[in-house]
Formats: C-alpha cells, structure tokens, sequence
C-alpha cells in the first residue's frame, strides 16, 4: 500500500526527459513519504483518528491517521487488524472527535503519554511531569496512603509498616494474591 495519491507521480513512460521527471518523483515521494502526512484514501489526506475502518488490508500494510499516529496491520481481512507503533503528538489532549479506546497520544505540552479510555477520557500512562502518573495497564494508579513516610525507614516498625503498606498495594494491583 502507498501513501503517496494516485496521480502524484509523473508517468515516466515514454516521457522526453525522463531523467528530469525522474528527479521530480523523488522530490515528491520524499515529501510525501518523510513528512509524515496522513495516509491517502481516494486520493486525499484521510480524517480518521486511528486506524482504517473499511477494506480489505494485508498483514504489514501502514496506516497514518489524521494526527500522524502510525498503525501496522498484523492481521489481514476487512478492515483487518491494526496495532498502533507510534503515538499521535499533540500539544493538548483532544476534547472533542471520535477515538478508538487505546489510542495513545504524547501531549508534548505536559510531557505525558496517554491512552484513550472512552468518552474522551486520557489516562497518563508515563509522564516527565510531576503530573503524569505511572500506573499498571488497566489499573488505576495507587494514591499514596495518608499515612505513608517517605523517609528511610530507620527502625523495625517503619520496615514492617513499608512492607505491609507495599504487600496491600500489590494486592490491590491484583499482582499478588492474599487477602487485604
């Protein structure tokens, strides 16, 4: 699959100078290949946020939507199954607009990589910023407890406390078994 439209190239075919129009589909297909412009559907740059939703599509065939996301397709049919292999880059997370649930963004304004929940919901996944949060896949980031020291735990008892306060949020997390 091309995303270059059709009709953007010269026909190189019994032209008179076909080192110069030679020239020319270069210039072009590098423009259109390196400046990551959406993928071409009917000849035009597509709108769509995420991957294709219509026609049949082979395993390793390329797709970049409307905001410069990038997605492989890893399983041929109609329209096939796509992963996405590179985030859209924004510089605010989206408010309006219909996304797939998993799209990810990296908001370059707060530093944070996010994924769509639905109804245009962001999740941080991995920040720079103190207001990004990490959490585990699927799960809602942990709030330190209010009763949590941040010091070195010095003596017996701040150990086990640290210990048990980790042990409960790794049950939480559904990580380990046991019981609260």
């Amino acid at each position: 699959m091309s995303t270059i439209a059709s009709g953007r190239l010269f026909n190189v075919t019994d032209a008179v100078s076909f080192v110069a129009l030679s020239q020319q589909n270069w210039v072009i297909a590098s423009e259109e290949l390196f400046r990551r412009v959406p993928t071409y559907q009917n000849g035009i740059p597509n709108t769509l946020n995420g991957p294709p939703t219509s026609r049949a599509w082979n395993v390793g065939d390329f797709w970049r939507d409307q905001n410069g996301a990038e997605f492989l397709c890893t399983v041929a049919g109609t329209p096939g199954t796509w992963r996405q292999i590179t985030p859209a880059t924004v510089t605010a997370d989206p408010a309006s607009g219909t996304f797939p649930t998993d799209y990810l963004i990296l908001n370059t304004t707060d530093g944070g990589l996010k994924r769509h929940a639905g109804l245009l919901s962001w999740e941080g996944q991995v920040g720079a910023r103190t207001s990004s949060m990490v959490g585990f896949h699927g799960a809602p980031p942990t709030v330190q407890r209010a009763n949590a020291n941040q010091a070195a735990a010095t003596d017996l008892a701040s150990v086990i406390t640290l210990a048990n306060e980790m042990r409960a949020a790794l049950i939480e997390k559904g990580l380990i078994r046991g019981e609260a």
